[in-house]
Protein backbone atom coordinates (compact mmCIF):
# COMPACT_ATOMS: atom_id res chain seq x y z
CA UNK A 1 0.00 0.00 0.00
CA UNK A 2 0.91 3.24 -1.11
CA UNK A 3 1.47 6.03 1.40
CA UNK A 4 0.66 9.36 0.29
CA UNK A 5 1.25 12.66 2.56
CA UNK A 6 -1.09 15.75 0.84
CA UNK A 7 0.60 19.15 1.46
CA UNK A 8 -1.75 21.88 1.65
CA UNK A 9 -4.97 19.98 1.44
CA UNK A 10 -7.39 22.35 1.28
CA UNK A 11 -6.88 23.50 -1.64
CA UNK A 12 -8.70 23.22 -4.41
CA UNK A 13 -6.54 21.29 -6.70
CA UNK A 14 -5.66 19.02 -3.44
CA UNK A 15 -8.93 18.40 -2.74
CA UNK A 16 -9.62 16.74 -6.20
CA UNK A 17 -6.43 14.73 -6.50
CA UNK A 18 -7.78 13.34 -2.82
CA UNK A 19 -10.99 12.39 -4.22
CA UNK A 20 -9.04 10.83 -7.37
CA UNK A 21 -6.37 8.93 -5.03
CA UNK A 22 -9.10 7.80 -2.87
CA UNK A 23 -11.53 6.14 -5.74
CA UNK A 24 -8.78 5.01 -8.34
CA UNK A 25 -6.16 3.79 -5.51
CA UNK A 26 -5.71 1.71 -2.66
CA UNK A 27 -3.22 4.45 -1.31
CA UNK A 28 -3.77 6.03 2.61
CA UNK A 29 -3.54 9.58 2.46
CA UNK A 30 -2.37 12.14 5.06
CA UNK A 31 -4.11 15.57 4.79
CA UNK A 32 -1.63 18.24 5.66
CA UNK A 33 -2.98 21.84 6.40
CA UNK A 34 -2.46 24.43 8.46
CA UNK A 35 -6.41 24.20 9.98
CA UNK A 36 -7.68 20.23 10.33
CA UNK A 37 -11.24 22.26 10.95
CA UNK A 38 -11.64 23.18 7.33
CA UNK A 39 -11.99 19.38 6.48
CA UNK A 40 -15.01 18.00 6.74
CA UNK A 41 -16.68 14.74 5.86
CA UNK A 42 -14.06 13.29 4.05
CA UNK A 43 -15.07 9.40 4.97
CA UNK A 44 -12.49 6.49 4.13
CA UNK A 45 -11.68 6.99 7.78
CA UNK A 46 -9.45 4.10 7.85
CA UNK A 47 -7.15 5.38 4.55
CA UNK A 48 -6.96 9.17 5.40
CA UNK A 49 -5.92 10.67 8.35
CA UNK A 50 -5.97 14.53 8.58
CA UNK A 51 -2.99 16.82 10.33
CA UNK A 52 -2.58 20.23 11.23
CA UNK A 53 0.64 21.87 10.75
CA UNK A 54 2.63 24.39 8.52
CA UNK A 55 5.07 23.54 6.14
CA UNK A 56 7.47 26.05 7.20
CA UNK A 57 7.56 24.57 10.36
CA UNK A 58 9.91 21.54 9.36
CA UNK A 59 9.62 19.82 12.62
CA UNK A 60 6.25 19.25 12.36
CA UNK A 61 6.47 18.45 9.03
CA UNK A 62 8.77 16.30 9.24
CA UNK A 63 6.90 14.00 11.55
CA UNK A 64 4.18 13.85 9.31
CA UNK A 65 6.58 13.37 6.81
CA UNK A 66 7.99 10.07 8.44
CA UNK A 67 6.91 6.73 7.17
CA UNK A 68 5.11 8.25 3.72
CA UNK A 69 6.32 7.14 0.48
CA UNK A 70 5.16 10.32 -1.87
CA UNK A 71 4.97 13.64 -1.19
CA UNK A 72 2.18 15.98 -3.01
CA UNK A 73 2.19 19.26 -2.71
CA UNK A 74 -0.26 21.60 -3.26
CA UNK A 75 0.91 25.42 -1.90
CA UNK A 76 1.12 29.26 -2.39
CA UNK A 77 2.31 32.16 -0.96
CA UNK A 78 6.27 31.40 0.00
CA UNK A 79 6.87 28.96 -2.61
CA UNK A 80 10.84 29.38 -2.66
CA UNK A 81 11.03 29.10 1.60
CA UNK A 82 7.93 25.98 1.16
CA UNK A 83 10.20 23.98 -1.32
CA UNK A 84 12.98 24.47 0.85
CA UNK A 85 11.22 23.57 4.13
CA UNK A 86 10.02 20.34 2.08
CA UNK A 87 13.20 19.23 0.73
CA UNK A 88 14.58 19.42 3.67
CA UNK A 89 11.86 17.08 5.38
CA UNK A 90 12.57 14.62 2.51
CA UNK A 91 16.24 14.50 3.26
CA UNK A 92 15.79 14.06 6.90
CA UNK A 93 13.08 11.09 6.29
CA UNK A 94 14.68 9.54 3.02
CA UNK A 95 11.40 10.37 1.34
CA UNK A 96 12.48 10.12 -2.26
CA UNK A 97 9.47 11.22 -4.60
CA UNK A 98 7.89 14.30 -5.14
CA UNK A 99 4.94 16.13 -6.79
CA UNK A 100 4.64 19.72 -6.99
CA UNK A 101 1.26 21.29 -7.97
CA UNK A 102 1.35 25.37 -8.21
CA UNK A 103 -1.27 27.45 -10.18
CA UNK A 104 1.65 30.03 -9.81
CA UNK A 105 2.43 28.43 -13.32
CA UNK A 106 -0.80 28.68 -14.79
Amino acid sequence: MTKVLILGAHGQIARVATDLFLKETAAHLMLYLRNARRLRNIGHEDRVRVVEGDVLDVKTLEAAMTGQDVVYANLAGQMEQQARCIVQAMETTGVTRLIFISSMGI
